[in-house]
């Protein structure tokens, strides 16, 4: 059975409409004078249990198959591995179902129980199956000798997605990247996030990772990343339809995911990476902590000054004029989402973090072997910090971020962790780094107030004061947790 690979695109913005798309398309070199196809399609999926394989039931023209895919793990946001199984269905889908597991002997297993979810002689899939009108065209394209697929397909509920795929030979993760890269500099397609449906606003936060104990360093890297990445497109994918506080949150949180990742797994990261992937990430990261730093000045900082002065009133002008900045800071991250060079560093990330998933190691290493060396070192990094109190303050900012690196370190390795440990030292990381946070958010928030034009002398002088206090505070509170934290510990059954 042929494995196939595939580059899922989506529209960018929700007016993108079938026929705009099709003749952005149609002026690609790779597409002109390409024939193509078009069909209404009618597809309802079959739940099943197993979560690496997806059964559906096309129809189309009146006539059903039954489609079987099963991903190749772990699927990266935009990028699959797959293996695809087809076969013509008949009136009673249930016995239809049945001879398709027997068909195959890898159907067997995922498929076994899929026949009772319709019923034996059932005609039609159950209400609760999903069900849903695609219009799809089709595309046969030759890049250089290796032919591809692009399947446009429009749904009522969602944007049109562009799906790009090729048999996983020789050559052809190179010919669906150049096609992809090309799709994506000439048309408003960007690399689907597979986190969030199409009309969904909702924030992405980072989801539980459990990485198997019998994965190696490789694997767990890229399903690490994977990870990442589905909260970073996730959350952009989201924002597209209005950049809330919570969106531009939850994009820091996916940066420093990424960032903890990056020192976790250094020994891997190469020249292509730092040539092509490092400059653009750090011109997001750039903008997006920008905007960052403003929510929390005027949504938490300013508000707090107010609140402690005796005549709030007096704040009121600055506030305002914090509000204008952090505007146009949000402005300028929201130019930068909806940029090509946004859209193609996400493709740049995802082909890279590819093609490091299907190289092989001469000599594999462990992950939990690799975890328990890293957990090791950067507990013994915070053990090893002097007293907080007497710490110049920008070593106490260095503190913050060890804490925070170890807290994101302890959230990839949670698979393998004591239940100990991740009931009790995330949280405990969690609430340090808050700690250490508000005394350099409060150091921030000086510097800041006092480059603004509309403070008056009371308030800078106000703002270091506030400062100085929230540092000696900070760093009590800071020490006190610094030291109840305990030597992380892995399951004793590994």
């Amino acid at each position: 059975m042929t494995m196939w690979i595939e580059i899922a695109l989506r529209a960018g913005q929700p007016g993108d409409g079938t026929a705009a798309l099709t003749a952005a398309l149609a002026r690609l070199a790779a597409f002109t004078g390409q024939s193509s196809a078009r069909a209404l399609l009618h597809v309802r999926e079959i739940p099943l249990k197993a979560s690496d394989w997806r059964l559906t039931v096309e129809t189309r023209d009146g006539a059903r198959t039954l489609h079987a895919i099963q991903t190749e793990e772990p699927a990266l946001p935009g990028f699959t591995r797959y293996r695809s199984f087809a076969r013509p269905a008949g009136d009673d889908l249930g016995a239809s179902l049945r001879e398709f597991a027997e068909a195959e002997a890898a159907l067997r297993a995922p498929l076994a129980k899929a026949h009772r979810v319709i019923g034996f002689a059932a005609q039609a899939l159950p209400a609760d199956c999903d069900g849903r009108e695609i219009e799809r065209i089709e595309w046969r394209i030759d890049m250089d000798g290796m032919f591809l697929r692009a399947l446009l397909d429009t749904a009522a509920d969602g944007h049109p997605e562009l799906r790009l795929a090729a048999p996983a030979v020789d050559g052809s993760l190179d010919a669906l990247f150049r096609l992809a890269g090309a799709v994506i500099d000439a048309t408003p397609f960007v690399i689907a996030s597979g986190a969030t449906s199409s009309f969904n606003t909702d924030p992405v936060h980072a989801t539980g990772l459990d990485v198997p104990p019998s994965a190696t360093r490789r694997a767990a890297f890229v399903a690490m990343a994977a990870s990442v990445a589905g909260q970073w497109f996730g959350n952009e994918a989201a924002a597209r339809h209005g950049l809330g506080d919570e969106h531009v949150h939850q994009l820091r949180v996916a940066q420093r995911r990424l960032k903890t990742l990056l020192k976790l797994f250094r020994d891997d990261i190469d020249e292509t990476w730092h040539t092509r992937i490092a400059p653009d990430l750090a011109w997001f990261g750039g903008l997006l902590a920008e905007a960052r730093d403003w929510d929390v000045f005027v949504g938490k900082t300013l508000p707090a000054y107010a609140a402690s002065d005796d005549d709030a009133a007096r704040w009121q002008a600055l506030i305002a004029a914090a509000r204008t900045r952090r505007q146009d800071a949000r402005e300028r991250l929201r130019d930068a989402l909806a940029s090509k060079r946004h859209a193609r560093l996400a493709l740049a990330f995802i082909e890279w973090l590819a093609r490091f998933a299907v190289q092989e190691d001469a000599a594999p290493v462990s992950f939990i072997a690799f975890a328990a060396r890293r957990i090791r070192k950067d507990y013994r990094r915070m053990a090893g910090v002097p007293d907080l109190v007497r710490l110049p303050a920008q070593e106490r900012h260095r503190v913050r971020i060890h804490a925070k690196r170890l807290r994101y370190a302890l959230e990839f390795f949670r698979s393998i962790l004591s239940s100990q440990t991740r009931k009790h030292a995330g949280a405990l990381l969690g609430q340090l780094q808050s700690a250490l946070g508000e005394a350099n958010d409060a150091a921030v928030a000086a510097d800041r107030l006092a480059a603004l034009p509309e403070a008056t002398d009371y308030q800078r002088g106000f703002a270091r004061a506030w400062s100085a206090a929230a540092a000696r505070v900070d760093a009590q509170e800071g020490e006190r947790l610094l030291r109840a934290l305990r030597r992380p510990r892995l399951k004793a059954s590994l």
